[in-house]
């Protein structure tokens, strides 16, 4: 069949009409031409994280977090069976700092992590109380060098796209120097010891996306060995400032109490606000 029909002649002219059939046939084809068009113009929805986390395709990461830490101390402190307590807030404590130094590092790749945890203080001439084997009349203070270096190994047991949950295991090293200074205006004497040991630490971390920029945190662990008791908390919010910058605001806990044969018995709570900022390497 012809496409295009020769039907009637008018004055000489003639008028082609298009068969029924034909016009049917291509209305169907330019109908599916347009969905076509429609389909093939229509943006691809944009492709959204898993819910749950693949630990395959993640990459190496990592961040470093220097910190403050606003904390005041209360405690004892124990050598050759002279005894002192001491309470102190953080600003009697940041008048009496020499130096410190404290920061964070978090490496993980997939579900594993390698967190380290890094604090290192001295104060001198922190007022003390007497306790035993001191008369009350003297004018005691106490000098602490403390160090802790804590090494964790993290499993992320559960991962979604706003929460996770570590698991950690690790260890803390200790080392202390102390010195219980006694005096009065026609003498003086001293009692220094130092002592360093290692508890294994079990705990957890958990962290929740708040929104877009805010995440909440909180890291604990409990242990012992070389302490008769130690243990350590951590809470605060972190705020993304970029995907390089955030900073973070925090409340940390951490206690432990040593007991050796030669006599130190030091049992401090410190405890206090943490201002941090982290810089994400990768």
């Amino acid at each position: 069949m012809k496409f295009f029909q020769e039907s009637m002649s008018t004055k000489g002219k003639k008028i082609f009409m298009i068969p029924q059939m034909s016009i049917s046939r291509l209305t169907l084809a330019l109908s599916l031409l347009t969905v076509l068009i429609s389909l093939t113009s229509i943006p691809a929805p944009a492709q959204t994280p898993p819910s749950d986390l693949d630990y395959s395709a993640d990459k190496w990461h990592d961040a470093a977090s220097p910190y403050l830490w606003l904390a005041g101390m209360n405690g004892s402190v124990a050598y050759g069976g002279h005894s002192v307590q001491v309470n102190q807030s953080f600003t009697d404590i940041f008048s009496n700092l020499k130096f410190g130094v404290m920061g964070l590092n978090d490496v993980n790749r997939g579900p594993l992590s390698l967190l380290t945890d890094v604090m290192y203080v001295r104060l001198g001439n922190e007022s003390a109380i007497p306790i035993q084997g001191l008369p009350s009349a003297l004018n005691v203070n106490v000098s602490l060098d403390t160090f802790t270096l804590t090494q964790y190994l993290g499993y992320r047991l559960f991962g979604r796209k706003r929460a996770a949950i570590h698991l950690l295991t690790g260890v803390r090293y200790y080392h202390t120097g102390s010195s219980i200074n006694a005096s009065i205006p026609s003498a003086s004497v001293s009692y220094p010891a130092s002592d360093n040991w290692v508890d294994y630490v079990e705990g957890a971390r958990f962290q929740l996306q708040l929104t877009r920029r805010i995440t909440a945190f909180v890291l604990g662990d409990v242990g012992g060995g070389g302490s008769v008791l130690s243990y350590n908390f951590v809470g605060g919010a972190g705020y993304d400032w970029s995907k390089k910058w955030s900073t973070s605001l925090a409340y940390r806990r951490l206690y432990y109490h040593r007991q050796t044969d030669s006599g130190l018995n030091i049992e401090p709570t410190q405890q206090g606000l943490v201002l941090g900022a982290t810089y994400r390497f990768r």
